[in-house]
């Protein structure tokens, strides 16, 4: 597991920072001494996860690190962001579990691991199940970050909220060293490379490097807050961002909770729903039975309890696979693949149970793995599935680059704009508005704005002269300074 003072951004409070490390210390000086747990290695399930009257609770304590060593974790007092989406995708699939809650009480934590889990809790809660977050403790900071994620977001009214940010820590050692007797040089190529490390004074260059990444995660952060809870970038970044922490009935009015109400007032709800959706299902059943016909679709909804989702599998749900068309049919033809099938069987009138549908089922079951060209078909359907999944996942880190792109193009653009203004201003012209520009007309402008102040300006300024300048210096002398000047170089 990688150290915590190793990582350059930190989303969270500077008491959970410094809790973390000491509990790495803590856990470093036990793995040293051989006190790590027999069973560490043996596979069980998800250590966050309890299930109970159809709600899977997820617990999130602790300092949040991108670690999976669960027994280290555990140990040291830290929620891990991969034993968090383990814990999602086991209650996405665990028919028992209808609704997912997140019990978060955190100060936050690692920026590295938070987005892909704050997405996963996302995909799951619109693609799978409603997922909800409740705090009664803290949900600062990156622990935030995750709790947005869900459809819904409430705290008690004791309970603290938000601490949008991002800090960076710069611990210099090299005074220490020196008075110990340690000399350390350090040879880098790129001017920027390392500039923040723990061996040299920190620069302005590598404050300015570390700004740059705070500021980037922090952009980031409001972005995905302002998405989670539909308000605009001015609004997160203003309201709800700048660090800020809020507590009761402030995180309700600053829309970073959704209400304030107690834990077993929040469970109560969910399990009421629960208990409408159970009774809503059983009345459709009924109303089937009771008709004159029987249609049975065997579609993907039918089959998607059967169907053990991964966390690519809810990517592509997003990316929009059919995930669902893999139904249980293609399932029995091969163990690990499946296929896009769509059976539909009209029952005779009068059937008064589903004996006969399970029949007919069954028989195109047997259809399929025994029909060779059926057999062929489905296999060349996997293949075509795999080919379409694998094409919505690249399209969608291609759009994942494009967006960064675009959010590097603004900030050049404004710095190109203000170096063309300012290079006008010292030819003795007037800054120009660039707002509603794009971005090439700038450039452009800086071409040209650019070749005109180095022609009035050249490197080197009076001994910069070009050699046509040079030779009409001599032309411009007259003839008698010129005499002058050759009697003087004559010999005596």
């Amino acid at each position: 597991m990688p150290s915590i003072l190793e990582e350059r951004v930190w989303a969270g409070s500077e008491a959970c920072l410094q809790a973390a490390i000491k509990a790495e210390e803590v856990q470093h000086a036990r793995l040293l001494a051989g006190l790590q747990s027999a069973d560490d290695d043996e596979e069980g399930p998800p250590r966050l996860l309890e299930v109970k009257d159809g709600i899977g609770y997820i617990t999130i304590h602790g300092p949040l690190r991108n670690s999976a060593d669960v027994w280290s974790n555990e140990m040291s007092g830290i929620t891990g962001y991969p034993e968090i989406r383990n814990a999602m995708v086991t209650a996405a699939n665990d028919p028992e579990v209808k609704h997912i809650l997140l019990d978060i009480n955190s100060g936050g934590g690692s920026v590295s691991g938070v987005d892909d889990t704050a997405k996963l809790i996302r995909l799951v809660n619109d693609k799978v199940k409603p997922v909800t977050a409740f705090t009664d403790g803290a949900m600062f900071s990156a622990a935030y970050y995750l709790g947005s994620s869900a459809s819904e977001v409430y705290a008690s009214n004791n309970a603290g909220v938000g601490s949008i940010g991002v800090i960076a820590t710069h611990m210099e050692q090299s005074q220490f060293l020196k008075d110990m007797g340690i000399g350390v040089t350090v040879i880098r190529a790129g001017k920027y490379k390392a500039l923040a490390n723990n061996v040299e004074a920190l620069s302005e260059d590598g404050k300015a490097q570390l700004q740059k990444s705070v500021d980037a995660a922090y952009g980031i952060f409001i972005d995905h807050v302002a998405e989670m809870r539909g308000e605009s970038y001015e609004f997160a970044d203003q309201t709800m961002g700048q660090g800020q922490e809020f507590y009761g009935k402030a995180a309700a009015d600053n829309h970073l909770v959704d209400e304030i109400l107690t834990f077993d007032a929040l469970i109560g709800r969910i399990s009421a729903k629960l208990i409408d959706q159970s009774n809503s299902f059983m009345d459709n059943r009924s109303k089937q039975k009771a008709g004159a016909g029987l249609r049975v679709e065997v579609t993907g909804d039918a089959n998607m309890a059967r169907k053990t989702l991964s966390e690519t599998d809810i990517a592509a749900l997003a990316a929009g696979v059919h995930l669902e068309a893999n139904s249980s049919l293609a399932a029995t033809a091969t163990d690990d693949t499946a296929v896009t099938t769509e059976t539909t069987t009209e029952a005779e009138a009068g059937v008064e149970d589903a004996t006969a549908v399970e029949a007919v089922v069954d028989s195109v079951k047997d259809a399929v793995r025994t029909d060779p060209t059926l057999k062929f078909v489905t296999e060349q359907l996997n293949a075509a599935n795999a080919d379409l999944l694998n094409t919505k996942l690249a399209l969608s880190k291609l759009e994942d680059k494009h967006a960064e792109m675009l959010a590097t193009v603004g900030p050049l653009k404004d710095i190109a704009a203000k170096a063309v203004n300012n290079m006008r201003i010292a030819m003795g012209g007037s800054a120009v508005s660039m707002e509603g520009v794009s971005a090439s007309q700038v450039l452009a402008d800086y071409s040209a704005v650019s070749d005109s102040f180095t022609k009035k300006y050249p490197v080197g300024g009076v001994a910069a002269v070009t050699s046509a300048d040079a030779t009409s210096q001599k032309k411009s002398a007259s003839p008698q300074h010129m005499a002058r000047v050759a009697a003087t170089r004559q010999p005596k």
